[in-house]
Formats: C-alpha cells, sequence, structure tokens
C-alpha cells in the first residue's frame, strides 16, 4: 500500500512538473514594441546649434545608418535618417527588389522604418519615445546610436 501511494506520488509529481513548464514559450508576449532593440536615453546638455551628423557601426549584411540633427535652442528640430545596404547604396523604395518575397518584405519594412524613426524623433523631441517597429529592430538600434554619435558631436 506504501509502495502505491508513493508510486501515485511520484507520478503525480512529475504530471505537475511538466504541465507546469509545457507552454511557456507560447504564452510569452508576441506585441513587445521594442523586443531587441534598446533605447538610448540623450543629454542634450551643452549642445551648440547648428547640423551634426553620426554614422552607426556597420552590420556585415545590413548596412549600417547615418543621421544628421539640426540642434536649434538644445533641441532637435530636423532629422534626416539614411540607411546604406552591406554594399554602401542608400536604401530605397527598391531596397530588397532583387530577393525572394519575404526578404523583399523584411526589407521595404526596413526602409519605411528608417523615414518613421526620423519623423519620430521630430516630433517627439525624445529618443526614448521614438517606437521600434518589429522587424526593423536593427535599423532602431542604429538610428539609436547614429543619433547618440551626432549628439556627442554636437558638444565639441
Amino acid at each position: 500500500m506504501k509502495k502505491s501511494v508513493l508510486g501515485l506520488a511520484v507520478l503525480l509529481s512529475i504530471g505537475v512538473m511538466i504541465t507546469g513548464c509545457g507552454d511557456e514559450k507560447k504564452e510569452a508576449p508576441k506585441n513587445d514594441a521594442k523586443p531587441a532593440a534598446q533605447t538610448v536615453s540623450l543629454d542634450m546638455t551643452g549642445v551648440k546649434d547648428g547640423t551634426f551628423a553620426g554614422d552607426s557601426s556597420k552590420h556585415e549584411q545590413l548596412g549600417h545608418s547615418h543621421v544628421e540633427l539640426t540642434i536649434a535652442n538644445g533641441a532637435i528640430t530636423k532629422v534626416v535618417h539614411t540607411g546604406f545596404d552591406k554594399d554602401g547604396k542608400v536604401k530605397d523604395e527598391n531596397y530588397g527588389a532583387d530577393k525572394p518575397e519575404g526578404v523583399r518584405k523584411k526589407a521595404q519594412n526596413a526602409y519605411k522604418a528608417i523615414g518613421s524613426y526620423a519623423s519620430q524623433l521630430e516630433s517627439k523631441k525624445d529618443l526614448a519615445k521614438v517606437d521600434a517597429i518589429a522587424g526593423a529592430t536593427v535599423s532602431y538600434d542604429q538610428f539609436n546610436e547614429a543619433v547618440a554619435k551626432a549628439v556627442e558631436a554636437a558638444k565639441k
């Protein structure tokens, strides 16, 4: 009798452990606005008025970003964000056109995000409030890095 109860208890314990650990990945939030991206906070203290540029690090397959910020009275007033592919060509409406359908869609999503990040920063005036676009987090991270470098250049 003791062996039966002990065996039943062990089986129940194993069942609870399997059930408790089974589907955790399916329940993870999928609509996280900034899943892989890192938000950068800008310190605008001591920036000069003018137009300043910054470039992100180069991604081996996806290229890099270039940002030009116009600053007036300590605030960002204009943002120009240009994405470059791995060969140094500007990412435009034809970016990814020669790729298979899935890759082409991702490339176009990244191209559209480039303009979105610039307009968001212009209107929100705060890099921490620029929302990452799903599927374009590399562009988002590159944008943040390039903006931070441009702001640092404005302090020199």
